[in-house]
């Protein structure tokens, strides 16, 4: 009957294997994710171009969504918002969904509403590597299959780090360094063995928000353990506008929008973005949210929702008024990426991501190695590696 520790090593090298070539390219792909926002503004690119700061107030919304409109006009736009940074010293990104659920970006100066550049963001490099890395470039499919080489990579972290711990204390020392003066099977063996045991702490994170995305009963548990155990609130009642008070004209929110927006820029000091979306309906309420500094590394954004028509406030939401749970998912993103630690949170993400990448080619070359060796050295192999 094998033991404990080789039925753990026959399930991390069956599943290794198995999920190998997806743990690569996810891993790989991660990797790159992890710095766009550095990548792009170094090199002016997209969505996180630079633009030159002035003095001048900010366009308002009728500005900025009659300009996108005019730009957007061949387009069925199911969906359309916008974000201006207060700062002043990056370009407006207007959002917009269309009905076939692809994405175009529309860059406009934040001072004067006009745009900046094209920006053909179905090809752009970041989200072609983002297509790559939540689908496997095969649509609906990749996604299902990422999903689940998610959850086994969840489980051969935890499958190494029982195998990583050594039968007895003389061998840590080997498990917490690596040797690398030692030649071909050891050194490859020690980048697997002890570069996975220090990546498993942080990646462990990283495949956990993604599985907050894949599964809705991790992404219910999360929040269920955020809260203590304590129930998931139900879905909050749709808020909508009061539609007797329709005028005649298009457009109707416009001057309530750009009323509140004046209303919210007044304290840049304590803002970091804000938000405008684009009512979809007649019905629909005329939503801003606002992301304040304390938030800069993660989703710190409160949500206030108005009557199109009025201007009447109909919800406010801010971020410390959610349970925690709430709190945790609004996060789930930044803790994925590390943005949520800063520099050394994002730093920390893109080593883990590149060794997890690492991981099924070392792991290959340790499991061919091993059916190679010959029967009278296999003794001495396992010594080794004790």
């Amino acid at each position: 009957m094998m033991s404990f520790k080789k039925v753990t090593g026959k399930i991390h090298l069956w599943l290794g294997l198995a999920s190998g070539l997806v743990v690569f390219i996810v891993g790989l792909t991660g990797a790159i994710l992890v710095f766009e926002e550095e990548i792009s503004g170094f090199f002016n690119y997209g969505v996180f171009r630079k633009v030159e700061k002035t003095g001048h107030p900010f366009a308002l919304p009728s500005n900025i969504f009659a300009v996108a409109d005019s730009a957007l006009q061949n387009k069925k736009i199911a969906r359309t918002y916008y974000t201006v940074y207060t700062t002043g010293d990056r370009v407006n990104a207007l959002w917009a969904l269309d009905s076939t659920r692809q994405y175009h970006a529309v860059l406009q100066n934040p001072y004067t509403g006009k745009i900046v550049s094209g920006f053909d963001y179905k090809n752009a490099f970041f989200t072609i590597i983002l297509y790559i890395h939540i689908t496997l470039a095969i649509g609906e499919v990749g996604t299902m299959i990422i999903s689940y080489a998610t959850l086994v990579f969840v489980i051969l972290m935890i499958t190494g780090i029982i195998l990583w711990k050594p039968a007895s204390s003389k061998g840590y020392k080997q498990r917490f360094t690596i040797k690398w003066n030692a030649k071909g099977k050891r050194l490859n063996y020690d980048l697997h063995n002890v570069l996975g045991f220090y990546m498993a702490w942080v990646a462990i994170f990283i495949a956990l928000t993604g599985l907050v995305w894949s599964f809705e009963w991790m992404n219910n548990s999360v929040q269920w353990v955020a809260n203590g155990g304590k129930a998931i609130p139900l879905k909050r009642e749709r808020l909508a506008s009061d539609t007797a008070a329709i005028s005649s004209g298009a457009n109707h929110f416009l001057t309530v929008a750009d009323s509140l927006f004046i209303h919210f820029a007044k304290n840049p000091d304590k803002t970091r973005a804000i938000r405008v979306y684009k009512p979809n309906s007649a019905s629909d309420a005329l939503h801003f949210t606002i992301e304040t500094d304390k938030g800069s590394n993660y989703a710190r954004a409160d949500d206030y929702f108005y009557d199109q028509y009025s201007g009447k406030l109909l919800s406010m939401q801010p971020f410390a008024n959610l349970d925690n749970g709430q709190k945790v998912r609004r996060m789930n993103y930044y803790i994925h990426v590390g943005s949520i630690g800063g520099l050394t949170g994002k730093l920390l993400a893109f080593f883990a991501s590149l060794i997890a990448a690492s991981l099924p080619i070392t792991g290959f070359i340790v499991w061919r190695g091993r059916r190679k060796t010959k029967p009278g050295l296999k003794r001495t192999a396992k010594n080794l590696m004790k």
